[in-house]
């Protein structure tokens, strides 16, 4: 399926919010429509709204088209608005790998998404045709989260590229932890994988949690 396919129509419909900042490219030291204090320096300024700046660092650091950056208040945002994104309420349905990270199942219950979890093997590893008899004509969405919490082990970029590519929604590794990892992340495969989303954070190696 196509990304058209996938995301909800309203969504797809959807005109974003845009604001002087979105608008103008050039300097300014204050925005009157904003209605920022000009006496407070530091935190009395609104920040970039399509965090230009700190997206071209990261696409040098990560090795990303810019264009493919998208940042959240934590990963937790990011597993809610992939939800809010691709799945209808009441209708459509999630998969992922059983046990792993909390949010996606507390995030599919604020959403009124079904949420399936497949156990992986004794091993840790995942079992792949349970993973697909588990996913039919309403599953949008593919949780795996690799290095895994809480399990730990990382799962080999083929069998993830190979995931990715048979199912037909949107397939989301989770790599909070890759920096962590020998295996390597999924975000060169990205240019061949148009229905991957790679998650990444500030809060594990980057010790920078507070960022959100």
């Amino acid at each position: 399926m196509t990304l058209q396919q996938l995301v909800r129509p309203n969504i797809l419909a959807m005109q974003p919010y845009t604001c002087a900042r979105n608008e103008y490219s050039g300097e300014a030291r204050a925005w009157l429509d904003a209605n920022e204090n000009s006496m407070i320096s530091g935190l009395n300024r609104y920040p970039d709204p399509l965090q230009t700046e700190v997206k071209c660092r990261l696409a040098g650091i990560r090795g990303v088209d810019v264009a493919n950056i998208f940042l959240g208040v934590g990963s937790d945002e990011c597993i809610d608005i992939t939800y809010r994104t691709f799945c209808r309420p009441g209708v459509d349905n999630v998969v992922a790998i059983e046990p792993t990270y909390g949010m996606y199942s507390v995030c599919a219950a604020i959403n009124d998404v079904e949420y399936r979890p497949v156990l992986l093997h004794d091993d840790f590893s995942i079992d792949e045709e349970a993973l697909f008899a588990a996913v039919d004509a309403n599953t949008k969405v593919l949780w795996i989260c690799s290095p895994n919490n809480p399990t730990g082990n990382a799962y080999p970029l083929e069998q993830l590229e190979r995931i990715a590519s048979r199912f037909e929604g949107i397939t989301v590794v989770d790599e909070a932890y890759v920096d962590f990892s020998t295996i390597g992340s999924m975000v060169p495969r990205l240019q061949r994988l148009p229905r991957l989303i790679v998650m990444q954070t500030f809060s594990k190696a980057w010790a920078a949690a507070a960022m959100r």
